[in-house]
């Protein structure tokens, strides 16, 4: 068990690492780039489960998304091919700005949201946050993770597993149609020379 000190500053060093990756994954302009800073977050993630004495669910975050859900994607980018000549065009300077500004209001509009919502407000006015209520031994167990997951939340996870499995479908589609494009116009080609001749 750490200090009370020493898991806050984990804590803080994991928290800034997860926000810093999490900007990273989507300012790449490579894909491949992204998936990987995509790993980092969600290692980081799974070090915040662990700070929450939930072990098992940290290792299966660790395990399942930065492990296996990571390679399939990464298997994925590779099978579409992204090369250098065909990933689009860097946004201008008033574009990112835009962006970031709509990224700026959205954020001000949720903290907004939260501060002024009748939960904190009910907090402050009783004088703090009340002390947490003992956690149960089964807390973060196997058999607790099991339970909730495929008896309270079963329809989302099929449905995650279904949106996965139309992913790979359809960049298993675009590879093919681009291998397909790609062969009719080396024949076209080879058909020219052979006319040329």
């Amino acid at each position: 068990m750490l200090s009370p000190w020493l898991e806050h500053l984990v804590f803080a060093t994991v928290a800034v690492a997860a926000v810093i990756s999490s900007l990273l994954v989507v300012t790449r302009r490579n894909p491949i780039y992204s998936a990987l800073f995509l790993i980092v977050m969600l290692a980081t993630v799974s070090v915040m489960f662990m700070l929450l004495d939930a072990t098992f669910l940290g290792f299966m975050q660790l395990l399942v998304y930065a492990g296996a859900i990571m390679v399939l994607y990464l298997f994925v980018i590779m099978l579409i091919n992204p090369r250098e000549g065909n990933l689009p065009a860097e946004g201008s300077a008033m574009e990112n700005a835009f962006a970031g500004g709509v990224a700026l209001l959205l954020f001000s509009l949720l903290a907004f949201a939260i501060s002024n919502s009748e939960e904190v407000k009910r907090l402050t006015t009783d004088g703090g946050i009340p002390a947490l209520a003992e956690i149960p031994l089964s807390h973060g167990s196997i058999a607790a993770f099991g339970l909730e997951l495929f008896h309270n939340h079963l329809l989302v996870f099929e449905v995650t597993s279904i949106l996965i499995l139309v992913g790979i479908i359809g960049a298993v589609h675009l590879a093919m149609r681009r291998k397909s494009s790609e062969k009719n116009l080396q024949q076209h080609e080879e058909g020219a020379v052979t006319a040329d001749v």
